[in-house]
């Protein structure tokens, strides 16, 4: 699969930096958005087959170490520390060394990964006991999880040969095929469920085929991009390359460093072992939910300004890398703000709406809408983490994101543990929002000495603005949502009436606030969502989108 450019497109190259950044975040947000849908496709039929049981408890905590591999190199942070480098060799020595030394790291990922995977299959129940302790007391739960373990574990090889594709075709400025691979792991999944859960003496088992399935459709997708660019997958040997001892000095840090998160969410899930059946399943519903804005803007955003941050800093030139880093936070919070806004106060609806079907009952709802009503206090949090943490990274400095994210592993856990003592599920969310602030929080003053170098690199007058706008829109469907029946879910019409009210007048209230705000990404994002349904603008359109992307430029 190949970028492509639509026809009629509401800015061009010719613009400024905000517009291809903004046009290489449109490539990535489309395939993130097709990819986002079918994994709510992919929880919706696990949650319609089996429910909120002790079996799903089981596939949720089998699935979180691959899973969290699968998301810190599916949505980039692999490519954070290997993109600056392989845009230095390509700069300096050329195409063909940066191939070369691409084909290196190829070999030793490779390697690395078959080790590890079969590590994993063969100390499968020590793994369960480590990440499930709570499951100990259930040997039937337990023994299941241990068999789903193993045989998802061979899903590492294959999502970290992705993961290598998207920092080689990232570099070469081409987005689409790694961001369309996520897709085709949840077509996988949800295949095999549908169709193969009856050929399985445990039916959930299909889940785990689906992953693998899916997994190596993922790698056969990225074999054409690749080839075009001249870096077929064949890996090579080369330790002792310098490029690629730097790389790996860099890369285990800068994994640290964004993962935290996923850390967090695995050390959560050792504690939410010991909680009554079903409430990981709630936990983990209600982190995709969350993941499902996170995810398809912020990861669009800082993968598609990495490549002009890591040129900027070979340059030297760190007013650029300021603009960049300022356009990328006012960009990602102008979706973060209103989407928070939102589920705060219509998580009934959208849970009810999604789940309330097969054997997911309303208690069901209740608790995974109570439980993201936490989670979502942190996604502001989670937004500047992503967005700032590549600025340490394209500059060669691993050292203060992985304090950062060592204090705030800690942090998270111990507040995760505390809470849920009391609140159970919704302990665990907010041990991970309030520890995801506190990571923020030291990153914000880590970054500080830089910021004469970097100029202004963050637009408080931006934030304002969205701010006024997103409260406007939580007020607006705090009371329409009011209207819904949420105990009925899906089966009554109006509910679906009120829910497009409350989504669809939500976005058309708060675009024209921020409009009338005269805030530039509005003139941005709706530009962009021209150029993502492949519509043509208007002349006057246009003319907007051009003041607005001149004026970020400036």
């Amino acid at each position: 699969m190949t970028d492509v450019t639509p026809p009629n497109l509401p800015y061009d190259s010719s613009d400024g930096e905000a517009a291809v950044i903004y046009r290489r975040a449109g490539t990535v947000t489309f395939f993130n958005l097709l990819s986002r849908i079918l994994g709510m496709v992919r929880d919706l039929t696990i949650a319609h087959k089996f429910g909120a049981t002790g079996v799903t408890d089981a596939w949720v905590q089998a699935f979180r170490i691959p899973n969290a591999l699968r998301r810190l190199t599916g949505e980039g942070s692999m490519t954070i520390a290997f993109v600056p480098i392989y845009v230095g060799v390509s700069t300096e020595k050329g195409k063909a060394a940066a191939v070369v030394f691409a084909r290196k790291v190829l070999g030793i990922v490779l390697l690395a990964t078959i080790v590890l995977a079969a590590l994993g299959m063969t100390f499968n129940e020590l793994l369960t006991l480590a990440t499930s302790p709570g499951f100990a007391d259930e040997p039937e739960k337990f023994a299941l999880s241990a068999r789903l373990l193993a045989w998802t574990f061979p899903f590492l090889v294959l999502v970290s040969i992705v993961a290598w594709a998207m920092g080689v075709l990232n570099s070469e400025h081409r987005f689409a095929a790694p961001a369309a691979a996520s897709g085709l792991l949840n077509l996988g999944i949800i295949g095999s469920v549908l169709g193969l859960s009856g050929y399985f003496d445990v039916p959930v088992m299909s889940i785990a085929a689906g992953v693998l399935m899916g997994g190596v459709a993922q790698v056969l997708l990225q074999v054409p991009s690749l080839r075009a660019v001249g870096c077929p997958p064949l890996p090579l040997g080369g330790w002792n390359d310098p490029d690629v001892r730097r790389l790996f000095r860099l890369l285990l840090p800068s994994l640290f460093g964004v993962a935290v998160y996923e850390i967090n969410v695995i050390g959560l899930g050792i504690i939410g072992s010991f909680l009554p059946s079903g409430q990981i399943f709630h936990f983990n519903n209600a982190t995709r939910l969350e993941e499902l804005v996170m995810g398809l803007f912020t990861f669009a955003f800082t993968m598609a300004g990495l490549p002009t941050l890591s040129e900027h800093h070979a340059k030297g030139n760190w007013r650029k890398m300021g603009d960049t880093l300022r356009l990328t936070f006012s960009a990602t919070f102008y979706i973060v703000l209103p989407a928070m806004a939102g589920l705060a106060v219509a998580g009934n609806a959208v849970v009810a709406m999604l789940y309330l079907h097969g054997a997911f009952g309303y208690a069901d709802v209740l608790s995974t809408a109570g439980t993201l009503r936490v989670l979502v206090l942190g996604m502001p949090a989670v937004a500047a983490v992503r967005v700032m943490v590549p600025v340490f990274y394209a500059m060669g400095n691993a050292r203060k994101p992985v304090i950062a994210s060592t204090l705030t592993m800690l942090v998270t856990i111990a507040l995760g543990w505390y809470l849920s003592g009391t609140y159970q599920v919704r302990g665990l969310a907010a041990g991970l929002a309030l520890g995801t602030w506190f990571q923020c929080a030291l990153l914000v003053i880590f970054l500080r000495p830089l910021a004469k170098k970097l100029a202004p690199w963050f637009s408080w007058s931006s934030m304002l603005r969205q701010m006024v706008a997103a409260l406007v829109v939580a007020g607006g469907a705090y009371w329409v949502q009011g209207h819904g029946v949420w105990e009925r879910g899906g089966a009554s019409l109006g509910n679906w009436g009120v829910l497009l009210a409350t989504v669809g007048g939500g976005m058309v209230v708060y675009l024209g606030i921020t409009l009338a705000l005269r805030e530039p990404e509005a003139r941005n994002w709706l530009a962009l969502v021209l150029r993502i349904v492949g519509r043509s603008a208007s002349p006057a359109s246009k003319s907007t989108a051009s003041k607005s992307t001149s004026s970020k430029s400036k």
